[in-house]
């Protein structure tokens, strides 16, 4: 007696709604919807019944027909190979059919075997299309291993993302334009599993993600420390003499019967002495880079220091004075000065009356220690009342 086979070709018939004739096949295979497509539509064509009578095997697939796909009853008497399209493996199918269902440059293999043959068909005559495959839930065929494909190489698209995303750590603006390549190239490579490079597109995201991450904390100003590197201009001491009271010419006043002045404490200080113009009285204060000292022209003949100035310094180099005329004695007592910070001075003087040594309340000068473009300078606010 001559028995049949029953193979499903997977193709719908004409009018069917692909969604419901899946569902209605999974349901009849009782098979989850994934999966019945992962085992029939992605292994089409596929025999799916075998050793029926040819009664049997007509009417298994006018079932099948009935919804909605085609099947094919074909003699049960030839072996069982498989097919290979587009790496896609297919079957098994018997080998009396191979060359209804083969397509150029397929590749088959014997059921059992380790060897796979290209497809040449002697004739392109009467070739039906393939539909998807249903689950061989009789066939008892093992699928041959597959062969060795040939490595693709990493696309370029990738590459570029990640040399960009690198670039992007040092250059931080372009965070931005590494994350949109490498997110189109992943997006470009997932509609193309034959390319590779997803490993590196991935990679490109994550450094850009690091690189945007950089950018986005960077220092909205710079460091203090840079404003130190700022270039000074250089403000040299002029000589300081001594004013006489009378006809107002300059005298050097003999301060041999007086107390040696105090000696120099640091570099500023060893300054303010170069040429032996000033004298130090000892009164200094210093806040963070701003070095603040009082220093004197001589003594008058009660030996008290006499035109005094107070010469402002930031780290180390000095840039101004803090009083547009030096204080004498006589006219303008220097009572006290403070730094409150590295850029803010309070400087107390007290109007006196020449000749008499009367002076009032002493009133306040605001200075303020700032940075231009040109440098640090030193620039006098206001007086005010005490």
């Amino acid at each position: 007696m001559d028995l049949y086979c029953l193979v499903l070709t997977g193709r719908l018939l004409d009018g069917q709604d692909p969604a419901a004739v899946h569902e209605r096949m999974a349901g009849a295979f009782g098979m989850e919807g994934a999966d019945f497509r992962q085992r029939v539509f992605e292994r089409a064509p596929l025999l799916i019944r075998r050793g029926l009578e040819q009664a049997a095997a007509q009417a298994q697939a006018a079932q099948l027909e009935e919804m909605g796909v085609e099947a094919h009853v074909a003699p049960d008497d030839a072996p069982l190979v498989w097919l290979l399209r587009q790496g896609q493996l297919r079957g098994p199918l018997p080998q009396s059919v191979l060359s209804r269902y083969a397509e150029a440059g397929d590749q088959w293999c014997h059921d059992g075997g380790q060897q796979w043959f290209p497809w040449a068909p002697a004739s392109t005559a009467h070739k039906a299309s393939l539909p998807p495959p249903l689950p061989a839930t009789h066939a008892t065929a093992t699928p041959p291993p597959m062969p060795n494909q040939p490595s693709t190489a990493v696309s370029r698209w990738a590459i570029a993302a990640v040399c960009v995303s690198v670039l992007a750590l040092l250059w931080p603006a372009l965070a931005s334009i590494a994350l949109l390549l490498g997110l189109g190239t992943l997006l470009w490579l997932l509609r193309h599993p034959g390319t590779r490079g997803r490993g590196w597109a991935v990679t490109s995201l994550l450094i850009g993600v690091v690189g945007l991450t950089l950018w986005l904390h960077r220092p909205l100003q710079p460091p203090p420390a840079a404003l130190v590197q700022q270039p000074y201009i250089p403000r040299p001491l002029q000589p300081l003499e001594a004013a006489d009271d009378e006809d107002n010419t300059t005298v050097r006043p003999d301060t041999t019967h007086c107390a040696a002045a105090p000696g120099p404490r640091n570099d500023e200080d060893r300054f303010l002495l170069t040429g032996g113009q000033r004298l130090l009285t000892g009164r200094a204060q210093r806040k963070g880079d701003t070095y603040v000292a009082e220093a004197a022209s001589g003594y008058d003949s009660a030996c008290h220091p006499d035109n005094l100035q107070l010469y402002v310094f930031r780290s180390g180099v000095f840039i101004g004075t803090a009083l547009e005329n030096a204080a004498s004695q006589a006219t303008e007592r220097l009572t006290d000065f403070e730094l409150s910070d590295d850029q803010h001075l309070r400087v107390s003087l007290a109007a006196c009356r020449e000749k008499a040594g009367d002076c009032g309340a002493p009133s306040t000068r605001q200075i303020e220690v700032l940075h231009e473009a040109g440098g640090w300078i030193v620039r006098r606010v206001a007086l005010a009342s005490p």
